[in-house]
């Protein structure tokens, strides 16, 4: 199953989304609408749409008539092999529900990540145990091969690379025994471990904010360098939607801003969770 894309995500790698978007910007400077360039490539109608949205590489062949199509000089045309090139690597894929591979890839990738949930702690960010307890509830996951695969996602926070990471959390992450109370306190234990890399910080936002914008809405915000894109991701129970549009993410990024703003700040944020951790 696909998630849902507004504006378009490659499943497979980032590349994808590079190469699409090169092609569809130069098409629009050569000023070619898709059924045109259908029409000369020899492409069932919808094909340009999927291939600048990363749902298929064109093979080498159709990117030299693309190319010349567009009017693309020799260096253009080189980065656009070797997009394309790149683009057609499968990287190895995690073992999540179909919807949230592509994901999973940005993640990797991505330069920086924004993280907001009422209830949830990051994949990320998640201890063996509490992520056990989190996976047990799936319908389809075999727990016991997605353990280690969620456990390898923790490499991201001090890898040499680090993306810069915000983490937002209701207070009710503090109090949700997920795995139990024992899981819980290792859990907010690393939390606060976590928290002093150069590179993360985790606030939580107190029952006592009330009513905010975010209330119900969980979500993610990545940025890569390469593609130069944004996107919001946010996951249901079976399926994903994908935003893509700048006004949108803007939209996202201010709100998250917003509820940071209001968040205890780091050192408040570390001592609410100390005293959780000290109730036991």
């Amino acid at each position: 199953m696909d998630g849902k894309e507004r504006g378009g995500v490659a499943t497979q790698n980032p590349q994808r989304v590079e190469l699409g978007e090169t092609l569809r910007h130069a098409r629009l400077a050569a000023e070619l609408a898709p059924g045109q360039v259908e029409q000369e490539l020899g492409w069932y109608p919808g094909k340009v749409s999927r291939v600048e949205r990363g749902d298929r590489v064109p093979v080498r062949a159709e990117v030299a008539r693309l190319a010349e199509l567009y009017h693309l000089e020799a260096g253009e045309t080189e980065r656009l092999h070797l997009l394309a090139d790149a683009a057609r690597k499968r990287e190895s894929p995690a073992r999540v529900a179909d919807f949230a591979q592509s994901y999973i890839a940005m993640e990797r990738a991505a330069v920086e990540v924004d993280y907001y949930d009422a209830e949830l702690v990051w994949g990320a960010m998640q201890t063996e145990r509490y992520a056990r307890a989190v996976l047990s509830k799936s319908r389809k996951q075999d727990v016991e091969a997605s353990v280690p695969d969620r456990m390898s996602r923790r490499r991201l926070l001090t890898r040499e690379d680090a993306p810069r990471v915000r983490v937002l959390l209701g207070e009710a992450v503090l109090h949700r025994l997920v795995g139990g109370e024992e899981a819980l306190v290792e859990q907010l234990h690393d939390l606060l471990r976590v928290s002093e890399l150069s590179s993360a910080q985790v606030r939580i936002l107190p029952f006592s904010v009330g009513a905010h914008r975010a209330m119900g809405v969980g979500f993610v915000r990545l940025r890569l360098e390469r593609p130069a894109i944004s996107r919001v991701y946010i996951e249901g129970l079976t399926d994903a939607t994908y935003i893509a549009d700048p006004d949108e993410v803007a939209i996202y990024e201010q709100d998250f801003d917003d509820l940071w703003s209001i968040a205890l700040d780091d050192g408040d944020s570390a001592n609410i969770l100390r005293r959780r951790i000290g109730t036991n």
